[in-house]
């Protein structure tokens, strides 16, 4: 039983850092590039992995890839899903995921005494990167010194 447990969980760790590193890959090259925001691809990585929901499907991919007794089905449909995930690199898709993940449509900003709109496309660790349509450019400011409202 043991023997099962930690298969299934090294095989799954296997297979779905494989879905997650292309994800990150297509998010990193077609969204963070795009709109010129400069984070490591470590930071973005970590600091946005859901560690719980990472942990429980390993052990479910990995038992279902091993000892299920659909493992041939499930399978397939883990190796479409490995396309469909890789489609992400596609930069149209890989763009929308970011936006969807990231963005944070027409917010209000305060910088001291100033006003201004945009949208929020990544918040880090340290920056804020705020894109200004009025400025047609990507801007980058501490978090300390920039409120929403």
């Amino acid at each position: 039983m043991i023997y099962r447990i930690f298969n299934s969980f090294f095989i799954g760790i296997a297979f779905v850092s494989l879905l997650d590193f292309l994800y990150f890959i297509g998010i990193k090259l077609n969204y963070f590039d795009f709109y010129n925001i400069k984070e490591y691809f470590n930071v973005i990585f970590i600091d946005n992995q859901n560690f719980y929901l990472l942990f429980i499907s390993c052990f479910i991919v990995g038992y279902l890839t091993l000892y299920s007794k659909f493992s041939k089905i499930f399978t397939r449909i883990y190796i479409i899903t490995i396309f469909l995930v890789a489609s992400s690199i596609y930069q149209p898709v890989g763009r929308y995921f970011g936006e969807l993940e990231f963005m944070q449509n027409e917010q209000a900003f305060m910088l001291g005494n100033v006003k201004f709109s945009g949208n929020i496309l990544y918040k880090g660790r340290k920056y804020t990167y705020i894109y200004r349509s009025d400025l047609s450019k990507t801007i980058k400011l501490l978090n300390d010194e920039v409120k929403i409202s």
